[in-house]
């Protein structure tokens, strides 16, 4: 036979291997197993398309369960090409696929060894290391992951929930948010992007996502705050709003109100066991008094005012959340209503109450006399005041409004407002409200008494600030 006999028989026979791999890939594709395997052993030896028929031969060997076979295979196709990057990566899923972690490890890391520039691998070895139990050397292999793809979330999830796995909750949440903003889904609110920016510290990108969200609904109340918390201003040359507007407040209670209490729980919301511990040391059960929950939400106070009171009223903007209240069947009345618009009623200066709680509800006010004044007004001779707040440091401003939303009161401004209205300070107490990404949220209880035009009652202050 003749050299150009050899070489068109060569070409044929190769044209044929060719078409068998690529037939081969198609119904391995399709999840057609057995066909795959017969075609890729019809592969000519000699045939440039043989190498990576017996690879992916392998690759369907393992789909069939003939792991040890597979793997046999896969590892003599990676000797032969000298380590080739994409096949070892394949390899190592596969090892982690049939829980061999450390055959793994072994492979990710001969691969990076050869080309360390690739995010993939390091981040398959860091899956690996995680399964391992090898939790350092995990985060670091995501770690580097993310420095040679920032881009990409994945990894970024991996991250989280790593540090989930370690109860590191805070560092769970950044690591997720990064991934968030890089890539946000076609399901991604607004809101949620904004939130993940703030998360992150990432407060001027947080700012332009409300903007955005308020140019597109400019009747919802819900960017136009957050907007003004994240950037400082209501618009370009508004200053900060004095309160949260109605419409914000009962709008976001009435969507949180079905997981509002797990919420609190999550955030160790601590507001129910400082009122009842205050309450304990200056007042006595079985008090009769007439008792108002100003901003009373689903009623988490209410166990503990109850058995200070003959009379126990509710009051809050957000309907949601009062009808969660009505079930425990604490109160006589709730009322859907501002609290100074319940206040200024002509039936509350009729009938004052002995004592008024504003728990947790002071951060969604920055400007706070005529809050204070109505309280003084709602209130009997001698009757009591106790609320809580986060406080600022001492400084220019007597309240801020916070990136979260929230308010903060300075304590001079709050003992300032008191004393101006008629309201004694017996007790003010620093204390961590709740946390918030595992940091403690500080602020202050305050134990207020109405003064008795008989006497000036003298202040004494618990844990004086």
């Amino acid at each position: 036979m003749t050299s150009i006999d050899t070489r068109t028989t060569q070409n044929a026979s190769h044209a044929l291997s060719r078409e068998a791999f690529e037939k081969a890939i198609w119904h391995h594709v399709e999840g057609d197993l057995a066909t795959a395997v017969d075609l890729y052993g019809q592969i000519a030896p000699d045939s440039p398309s043989f190498d990576e028929g017996q690879f992916y031969l392998g690759v369907a060997l393992h789909h069939l369960g003939q792991h040890e076979r597979a793997v046999a295979l896969l590892r003599a196709c990676l000797a032969a090409a000298d380590g080739r990057v994409d096949w070892a990566n394949k390899l190592g899923n596969i090892l982690n696929a049939q829980d061999r972690f450390a055959e793994a490890v072994e492979v990710f890391e001969q691969a990076i060894a050869k080309d360390p520039a690739q995010a993939q691998l390091w981040s398959n070895l860091g899956a690996s290391q995680e399964r391992l139990g090898n939790l350092q050397q995990a985060e670091r292999a995501y770690q580097t992951a993310i420095s040679l793809e920032p881009e990409s979330p994945d990894v970024y999830r991996l991250l989280s929930a790593l540090y989930e796995r370690q109860h590191m909750q805070v560092e769970a949440v950044r690591a997720y948010s990064a991934g968030y903003v890089v890539s946000p889904r076609e399901t991604t609110t607004p809101y949620l992007l904004a939130k993940a920016y703030y998360v992150l510290d990432r407060l001027d990108e947080a700012a332009e996502v409300y903007r955005a969200w308020k140019v597109a609904e400019p009747d919802n109340p819900v960017p136009a705050h957050l907007f003004a918390a994240c950037s400082g201003h209501s618009d370009d040359d508004a200053a900060i709003p004095e309160r949260c507007s109605e419409a914000y407040v009962s709008m976001t209670f009435d969507d949180y109100a079905d997981h509002f209490e797990g919420k609190l729980h999550a955030l160790d919301y601590r507001g129910p066991h400082l009122l009842e511990s205050l309450l304990a040391q200056h007042l006595s059960a079985g008090a009769c008094l007439d008792v108002l929950d100003a901003g009373c939400g689903t009623g988490l106070c209410a166990p503990v005012l109850r058995p200070y009171a003959r009379r126990l009223i509710g009051v809050d903007l957000s309907g949601a959340m009062l009808e969660f209240a009505r079930q425990r069947g604490l109160y006589e009345e709730l009322h859907k209503a501002e609290i100074e618009t319940y206040l200024s009623h002509a039936a509350i200066a009729a009938d004052p109450y002995d004592l008024v709680a504003c728990m947790d509800t002071l951060i969604y006010f920055g400007a706070i006399e005529s809050l204070f004044t109505r309280f003084a007004a709602s209130l009997k001779a001698d009757g009591w005041l106790i609320f809580t707040t986060e406080i600022c440091a001492e400084g220019a401003d007597p309240y801020q409004l916070n990136p979260s939303g929230r308010y903060s009161h300075s304590v001079s401004y709050l003992r300032d407002v008191m004393e101006r209205c008629g309201l004694d300070c017996i007790v003010m107490d620093r204390q961590t409200l709740r946390t918030e990404l595992q940091l403690a949220v500080a602020g202050v209880i305050v134990l207020a008494r109405r003064v008795d035009a008989r006497e000036q009652i003298r202040s004494t202050t618990s844990a004086s600030i």
